[in-house]
This record gives C-alpha cells, structure tokens and sequence, in this order.
C-alpha cells in the first residue's frame, strides 16, 4: 500500500544525499516524489568461462513502507539515467513529503536489500560453442555468436572443400584417361566403331547409299546421314554427370556439418557473487511517478 507521505525538507536529513530528476522544460510544475536510489557495478569474472565484464546498474525503487526488508522483484525497479540527474533541486517542481523513517539506517538497509535481490534475480546470458570451445562476449546476441563461429570455422570448412575438390580432379582425369585418350585418330574409328555396333543404324544408312548408286542420280538435296553421338561418348557423359551430382551432395554434406557445428551452442546462466557488486552510491533520488 503506498505509504503518507510526511512534508519534511529534504534538506533536513543532512545523513541521506539527495539527487533530482531534471525536470522536463515547458508545461506546469511537476510533484516529485521520492524514490531509494542506487548506483552500482558488477565485475563479472567467471572462471570456468572466461567471462569478464563489468555492468554498471541505475536503479529506483519506490518507497512502500519503513519496511527497508521487502524483497525486491524485478518490476519494482526502474532504470535509471545518471545523465539526467542532478545535486540541486530543478525550478518549477513541487517536493512531496519525505518519510520520517527515511535515515542513513534505513538506507544502509536498503543497500542490504539491493544486493539480495542482485545475488537472486540479476543474470547474463552467455553462450559455448562446444566444438570450438569458445564463449560469447558480453551483449553478443545468439545469431551475432552463430556468425563469429561460422567465420572461425571457415578456414576449416575451406582446407575440407579443397581436398574434396583435389578427389574430384583425380576422378574427372582418370576419366578423361579412360575415356578419350585410348583411340584418338580423329575419331573415326570411334564413329566407325559406333555405326558398327548398331546394326539398325548401320542397315538403314547401307540401303540408302546403295540405292543412290542403283539409280545413278545426283540428288542434291538428299538427307543428311544423322550421327549419333558414339556409346563410349555416351558412356563418358553418363559418368560425368553421376560425379556431378556426388560432388554436389558432397558439398552439401560438409557445408551442413559445418553449420550444425556453429549452430550447436549451450546457453549459460551467470548470477553474480557477492564479492562481484559493489556500490558507487546510494541516496534519495527526486522525480514524478510519470517518469518511473
């Protein structure tokens, strides 16, 4: 329940340091109301991790009650910018009361509280990735981490297409070996060979020839003798295209397991220690309910 506030100056606690809100320029005066104010940082230096950072914290609770132990939750507390705060009190604002209660004890409580509720509720998220063993950096999202991964295993990835690409040679010469340097006088006997073994072919272009001879005519416009492509050509070409589609599956292959490797992360959960937080300050901060 939010408590009745006391009309007592600020100026009358000299114990408990005071900021203030800056007041927003133009409209009517503000009532500022106050708030339990607190300054601090978290060096992170975990370990098993590696992780080190330090996290600075602007944060204003509002004050319920003399209850200076209330546990905290995340909701109740605001951030805060230390930019926008100030030691003397902005023109055109009206101070609500200040709590008798509110002392240099109950602040000292309140620090106590603070940190309880650091040690329970404040966490940062990292991320490993196991195959590289490697740890995110501070702020580096999953997908940010994903790409640097990605870009530390490309040189492997890369050493991985290049041998590939060296088999692959090897196989498209032994073909070539195989395939077109055994007969090579000017393909004809390749053609010769191929009319031969198709008998079909071979008859129906025999009778053709011997039934011009037969006639003795010149026929200029006479048909064409279509070729087929020799079955050693064939054969050749069936080849080729099967080690094509095994070097694209290949590729496919290793391209994939590189990705799953980058992508395979464990998330971490760091909370901070108590030997982690420490306190730059702490005091009664000034401002409109608006503004939290």
């Amino acid at each position: 329940m939010p408590l009745n506030l006391q009309k007592r100056s600020p100026g009358s606690t000299d114990k408990v340091k005071h900021l203030f809100l800056t007041a927003e320029s133009g409209g009517s005066a503000a009532e500022y109301f106050p708030y339990f104010y607190v300054e601090a940082k978290i060096d992170f230096n975990d370990v098993r991790t590696g992780f080190r950072e330090t996290i600075s914290l602007n944060r204003a609770l509002e004050i319920y009650s003399n209850n200076a132990e209330l546990l905290w939750v995340s909701d109740m507390a605001w951030d805060v910018d230390p930019q926008k705060t100030r030691s003397s009190v902005p023109d055109a604002i009206r101070l609500a009361g200040l709590p008798d209660f509110v002392d240099a004890n109950f602040i000292s409580r309140m620090e106590t509280q603070f940190i309880q509720y650091l040690l329970r509720s404040f966490i940062t998220r990292i991320y490993r990735n196991a195959y590289l063993n490697i740890y995110s950096f501070s702020g580096e999202s999953h997908a940010e981490f994903t790409s640097r991964c990605r870009e530390m295993l490309d040189g492997q990835q890369r050493n991985e297409l290049d041998l590939l690409h060296d088999v692959i040679d090897r196989r498209i010469e032994q073909l070539k070996e195989k395939y077109l340097d055994e007969e090579s006088e000017s393909g004809r006997l390749e053609q010769a060979k191929a009319e031969s073994q198709d008998k079909d072919i071979f008859s129906h272009y025999s009778e053709r020839i011997a039934e011009l001879f037969l006639r003795t005519e010149l026929v200029s416009n006479s048909c064409d003798i279509v070729t087929r492509p020799s079955h050693v050509v064939q054969e050749l070409e069936e080849r080729l295209l099967a080690l094509e589609s095994e070097t694209k599956q290949a590729i496919t292959k290793l391209t994939d397991a590189y990705v799953e490797k980058a992508g395979a992360l464990d998330e971490y959960i760091l909370h901070p220690n108590l030997k982690d937080i420490h306190f730059v300050r702490s005091c009664i901060l000034w401002m409109p309910k608006r503004a939290a």
